[in-house]
């Protein structure tokens, strides 16, 4: 009995190759059938070569079959049984067994469902054409020299022919059960595989969404008390200083935490492509201020060559462009030394209204061996580990680079000589919204220790905002980066508090956060649009969220919210969204810039 549960275990252990378990399984079934129909030539006085071979099979089968599982060597003991079975066995069998009028026709029928069940490949398609071959054969001899078979009486011949039926019967019908309950249990396992999958998935969606919640909550307090203290004027060069370089680290970091996140909705098939309009030079601005002042600690000459005639506002994905962008100088400023990076922007018109947009970033840094350039955008890779251990990084910027080219149909390529450089291009087709040249840009750097005077873009005296968050940290950062508007600026730490005051006071604009304990951010507009006796059924309500991604856009349109702000935010974003949506009446529009240093012409020359 122990042995029988043994078989029984490792039959039905699905870490056993499945053609190894169903060779056993066919070896035990055909021996116990090998075996009865031995005793029944012996009972029916059947030929004596014919009930040798049957003894030999009764006594190779197991023994090799033992040995193979014993030894982990079961495909040499299935060759040597099917090389037996196929040579030795079957014509023995045919010859001295009655040849067509006997039991041998159907143990070839069973030695062919033998084959094809426990090999595979090669050896599979061989021994099937030996089969075929040997089976002609042996019918072609018996019909042209019968005297070379020993022929059965015809009551043998019914025995015979009997007992290989039932017995192959048997066997073929136990076969077909193991191998329905081996794909049902192999159905069973996959979908249990995919629902945890499907879970995992939800499960990772989840955690990723927390954690950019989590993670882009104290990033916004720190990103906009530092814009409060670079706003400050009696600040000395050394605080500035220091705050421009907070400032940078925090970009930065905000930079590392969206590829990890990016990456892992990317690789969970989650990651959507929003195209918006935007503005060409706008978008090259607020990246070549992100690139320069690391460019210039470094000692690095920053060139930007924007060719004047392509369109000034396009139609595209503006934040996976930026964030290709953004990779792709990043790492060129972190691999190159001494020398200068370089972006170049150029168009082609495609017909159809649309453009090839094509984005080139050199460097003269170490470059890339030839013979890593097929793995550059594997991701967590990073080529040359002994000259470049020192530099920091994720590894994943590259990967993110390729995957977010391939979701846009775009191509990305690179050209690198070890030792003195590369260039990596990307080309994208866009949308065109307005057909006017963006003509020569005026960016304006804002690094080192150069002060950020910041001028308001309007003053709104008569305006009323309330500001909802159950961070107090985050309302208080916010509240200040208005303060220069005059606007009054209320606040409210809760869904519940915020109904409460909008009972008590009508507001031109509310900016409520997402997630907030008790009731969230959706829950709190959906009251606030039917609130008996309310103040502010139809005031503008704008998402201050640190859900970023498409899916949350969606949601928050679904919801009905008449803006979306990602945190961590600026007084500038969040200016230009009240600016959208403030009565005109109550605003004062003012001119001015905010960004004062060193200017840079973009077009070529």
């Amino acid at each position: 009995m122990k042995a029988i549960k043994r078989l029984s275990a490792w039959l039905h252990d699905s870490n056993v190759d499945s053609t190894e378990r169903v060779f056993v399984l066919l070896t035990v079934i055909a021996e116990i059938g090998v075996t009865i129909a031995m005793l029944g030539d012996a009972l029916s006085n059947e030929s004596f070569f014919e009930t040798a071979v049957l003894i030999f099979v009764v006594i190779l089968v197991p023994v090799a079959t033992l040995l193979g599982v014993r030894h982990r060597k079961i495909q040499v003991s299935i060759h040597i049984i099917i090389l037996s079975l196929v040579f030795i066995i079957l014509p023995v069998v045919f010859f001295f067994g009655g040849g067509v009028e006997g039991g041998s026709v159907v143990w070839i029928v069973f030695s062919f469902l033998y084959v094809g069940l426990v090999l595979r490949g090669v050896w599979r398609t061989a021994m099937l054409v030996s089969l075929t071959v040997l089976s002609f054969v042996g019918f072609l001899l018996e019909y042209l020299h019968p005297e070379l078979v020993v022929q059965h009486t015809r009551k043998m011949f019914y025995i015979d022919s009997y007992i290989s039926l039932i017995v192959v019967g048997m066997v073929i019908f136990v076969m077909v059960w193991f191998q329905n309950r081996l794909f049902q249990e192999e159905n069973r396992r996959a979908r249990e595989e995919t629902l945890k999958a499907e879970e995992l998935n939800r499960a990772q969606n989840r955690f990723f969404s927390s954690m950019s919640h989590e993670i882009r909550t104290p990033i916004n307090s720190i990103l906009g008390l530092n814009e409060l203290i670079l706003r400050q004027e009696d600040a000395s060069d050394e605080i500035i200083r220091d705050a421009n370089n907070i400032n940078g680290a925090g970009k930065m970091l905000l930079s590392l935490i969206n590829d990890i996140l990016d990456f892992s909705k990317i690789e969970a098939g989650s990651m959507d492509i929003v195209p918006v309009e935007y503005r060409v030079g706008d978008m090259m601005s607020e990246i070549v201020n992100m690139v320069w002042l690391r460019a210039s600690e470094k000692g690095l000459k920053f060139n930007v060559d924007i060719d004047p005639q392509v369109p000034s506002v396009l139609f595209g994905d503006e934040v996976r462009i930026k964030q290709i962008l953004i990779n792709l100088l990043n790492n060129a400023v972190k691999y190159t030394q001494s020398g200068s990076v370089g972006l170049h922007i150029e168009s082609e018109d495609t017909g159809d209204n649309s453009v090839l947009l094509t984005i080139s970033v050199t460097d003269t840094g170490i470059g890339i061996k030839q013979e890593n350039l097929p793995y550059l955008f594997d991701a967590f890779r990073r080529e040359d580990q002994e000259k470049n251990r020192y530099i920091e990084g994720t590894g994943l910027g590259l990967s993110i680079v390729r995957q977010l080219v391939d979701l846009m149909g775009g191509t990305v390529t690179v050209n690198s000589v070890y030792t003195q450089g590369s260039t990596f291009t990307v080309s994208l087709k866009q949308g065109v919204v307005i057909t006017k040249a963006v003509g020569d840009i005026s960016i304006t750097s804002s690094g080192g220790t150069a002060r950020h005077r910041h001028e308001h873009r309007f003053s709104a005296p008569d305006a009323k905002v309330l500001i909802v968050d159950d961070n107090e940290m985050n309302l208080e950062v916010e509240k200040k980066l208005l303060g220069d508007t005059e606007m009054r600026v209320d606040t409210a730490m809760s869904g519940a508090e915020a109904l409460d005051m909008a009972l008590r006071a009508r507001y031109d604009v509310i900016l409520m956060d997402h997630l907030m304990p008790e009731m969230d951010g959706i829950e709190c507009l959906e009251r606030l649009r039917v609130q008996t006796g309310g103040l502010n059924k139809n005031v503008p309500v704008v998402v201050l969220t640190a859900n970023a991604g498409s899916k949350n856009r969606e949601l928050y349109n679904a919801a009905g919210f008449d803006g979306y702000l990602v945190k961590p935010v600026s007084g500038v974003q969040l200016e230009d969204m009240l600016l959208r949506h403030l009565p005109a009446e109550k605003v004062f529009r003012t001119d001015g810039s905010d960004m004062t240093g060193e200017e840079m012409r973009t077009a070529k020359g």
